[in-house]
C-alpha cells in the first residue's frame, strides 16, 4: 500500500537542527524527503550526498545490520548476474552507530513501475508488464528469487528494468512450479480486468524468455493468479489494518480501539470530540440503527457515520462481533486496494467495555459528488452518461470477478465525479465471497436493486441492459438477475 508521508525529522538519527543524517565517516545526508517508512524498522530517503542524488535505506532496532547485510547482499548477486540494478555507493553506519545505512545511485529519469502501470493505455501497459516477466524470468535463470514481489520494486528507465529491494533477493534455483507461483504472483499485483486479459500472453512471454515449452494453461495460471490475489487482500484488511503498520496508526484502551488513517490527516481522538462534531453536523441521514452526519472533525470537511445501540439486546447482540463501523474500514480499505473509488477511510473509533463492542463510528472524508441518480437526471452531455453507464456497469463486472458484492445498490450510495468516474460509499453490507455460488447470487441481487433505480426511465435502463449484455463475458449472472439477452 501507500506509504504515508512522514517527516524526515521523525527518524530517531535525522539531526533535529540540521535535517541531515551524519554518518560514520564525517559524510552527510542531507535534502531529505522520505518515500518509504516501515515505523521502527526502515526508512527509505531521497537525499543528496558527496554531491550526487541517491536513495539511502536506512534500518533501525536490534537486528539493524542484519537487514542492511542482506540488502547488500542480494545487489551484490543482481549485479554478478548482469541484472539491472541501482550501484551500492556505501555501506556503513550513522556516526551515533544506531543506524545501519546503504546509500544507492539515484537513476534518472525513471519512473517506478507501479506508477506508470496506474497510467498507461491497456496496449503500453500490457509491453510493461511483459517487460516485468522477462525481468522476472532473468531472475530465475540466473538462480535468484524475488520474494516481494511487487510493481514498486521495479524502475523503468530509458525502456530498461531496474530491479529494486535486494533484501528480497534469494539465491534459489526454482523448479517449474515455483517459478509459475512467482509468475503467478507478479501478475496478481495488476488490477482484475487485467489479469483476465493479459494472463495468457504473460504466460507465453514468460516461457518464451525461459525458452520452455508451453505445458501449463493461462485458465490455470488466472486460477492461481485470483487465488493469491484473494488471499493478499485477504490479510491487510482483515489483520493489517487493525494494528499499527505503515498506513494505520492503533490505539486500545480498556474503553475505546480506534484505527486512525496515517495519510488522512487526522489523529487519535476520542468519544466527546466525535459527539460534538455530530452534534453540529449536518445530518444526512437520521436513523434508529445508524445516524450520517456530514461535518468537521480537526477542521476536515468528513462524514461521521455513527452506527446505535437500539436497546439492551441488540447491545448484547453486537457485543462480540466486530462492529459495522469495522466492516466499513475494512471495505474502503479493500475498494482501495483493488484501485476502486470510495471517499478516503479516515478514522474507526469503537467504544469498549471489558473487552465488549458498544457504539461505533467511521469517519471517512467528505465526497462533495452527486449520487447516481441525481447525475442522469440532469446530465445532459451524451457522451458523459455514456462514460458512466459504462464505468458503472464495469465496476459491477470487477465486483463479479472479485465475488465482491455491495449489499445495497441504491443510487444513492453511488457517486459520480466531474469526470465520470464512479465513487462507492455505505459499505458495512459488502462482503468477498469465498464461495462461487453464494457470490454468484449475492451479486444477481447486486444487479437487480442496482436496475431498479431507473425501473421508470426506459430508455437509461435499457441501456444500461446494453452494457452489461456488451461488458459481462459470462451472462450467468445477468440470467440469474432476470435479465432477458
Amino acid at each position: 500500500m501507500h506509504d504515508a508521508i512522514i517527516a524526515p525529522a521523525m527518524c530517531d538519527v535525522v539531526d533535529s537542527a540540521t535535517g541531515a543524517i551524519l554518518l560514520s565517516d564525517q559524510s552527510a545526508l542531507t535534502g531529505l524527503v522520505a518515500v518509504r517508512v516501515l515505523p521502527q524498522r526502515r526508512w527509505v530517503f531521497r537525499a543528496q550526498w558527496s554531491g550526487k542524488a541517491v536513495f539511502a535505506k536506512v534500518f533501525l532496532g536490534a537486528q539493524a545490520e542484519k537487514y542492511a547485510s542482506r540488502d547488500a547482499q542480494g545487489v551484490r548477486w543482481l549485479t554478478q548476474a548482469g541484472l539491472a540494478t541501482p550501484a551500492l555507493l556505501w555501506q556503513g553506519h550513522s556516526a551515533d552507530q544506531r543506524a545501519s545505512i546503504l546509500i544507492y545511485t539515484a537513476i534518472a529519469p525513471a519512473d517506478n513501475a507501479d506508477v506508470l502501470y496506474q497510467t498507461l493505455p491497456p496496449e503500453q501497459g500490457l509491453l510493461l508488464l511483459k517487460q516485468l516477466v522477462q525481468t522476472l524470468a532473468a531472475q530465475h535463470g540466473a538462480g535468484l528469487v524475488q520474494t516481494d514481489l511487487h510493481l514498486k520494486n521495479f524502475l523503468l528507465s530509458d525502456n530498461k528494468v531496474w530491479s529494486l529491494d535486494g533484501d528480497g533477493i534469494q539465491k534459489h534455483t526454482l523448479n517449474q512450479r515455483q517459478a509459475y507461483r512467482q509468475l503467478a504472483e507478479l501478475i496478481s499485483k495488476v488490477q482484475v480486468l487485467d489479469q483476465h486479459a493479459w494472463v495468457a500472453p504473460l504466460l507465453a512471454a514468460y516461457d518464451q524468455a525461459r525458452g520452455w515449452q508451453a505445458t501449463l494453461f493461462s485458465s490455470t495460471l488466472l486460477t492461481l493468479v485470483k487465488q493469491m490475489k484473494a488471499q493478499e487482500v485477504e490479510r491487510y484488511v482483515t489483520r493489517k489494518i487493525f494494528r499499527t503498520c505503515s498506513d494505520v496508526a492503533w490505539q486500545q484502551t480498556s474503553q475505546s480501539a480506534q484505527a486512525v488513517s496515517t495519510a488522512g490527516g487526522l489523529h487519535a481522538t476520542d468519544l466527546p470530540a466525535l459527539e460534538v462534531a455530530m452534534h453540529v453536523g449536518k445530518v444526512l441521514k437520521p436513523g434508529n440503527t445508524c445516524t450520517v452526519v456530514h461535518t468537521h472533525l480537526q477542521d476536515q470537511a468528513v462524514v461521521i457515520k455513527r452506527y446505535n445501540i437500539k436497546d439492551w439486546l441488540h447491545g448484547l447482540s453486537r457485543a462480540w462481533r466486530p462492529s459495522r463501523a469495522a466492516a466499513s474500514w475494512r471495505n474502503a480499505h479493500r475498494l482501495q486496494y483493488y484501485g476502486m473509488l470510495t471517499p478516503q477511510p479516515l478514522l474507526m473509533y469503537e467504544q469498549r467495555y471489558c473487552g465488549m463492542r458498544g457504539r461505533a463510528y467511521f469517519v471517512s472524508a467528505y465526497s462533495p459528488w452527486p449520487d447516481a441518480l441525481t447525475f442522469f437526471q440532469q446530465c445532459t452531455d451524451s457522451d458523459m452518461r455514456e462514460r458512466v453507464i459504462h464505468q458503472l456497469v464495469t465496476l459491477c463486472y470487477q465486483w463479479y470477478l472479485l465475488k465482491v458484492s455491495h449489499g445495497d445498490l441504491k443510487a444513492s450510495n453511488l457517486q459520480v465525479t466531474d469526470q465520470g468516474e464512479i465513487v462507492v460509499i455505505d459499505l458495512d453490507s459488502m462482503q468477498q465471497h469465498r464461495r462461487t455460488q453464494m457470490a454468484l447470487r449475492a451479486h444477481a441481487k447486486d444487479i437487480r436493486r442496482l436496475l431498479q433505480n431507473w425501473k421508470q426511465d426506459t430508455s437509461l435502463y435499457n441501456a444500461l441492459l446494453k452494457s452489461f449484455s456488451l461488458i459481462y463475458q459470462d451472462h450467468t449472472p445477468l440470467r440469474l438477475a432476470g435479465i432477458s439477452l
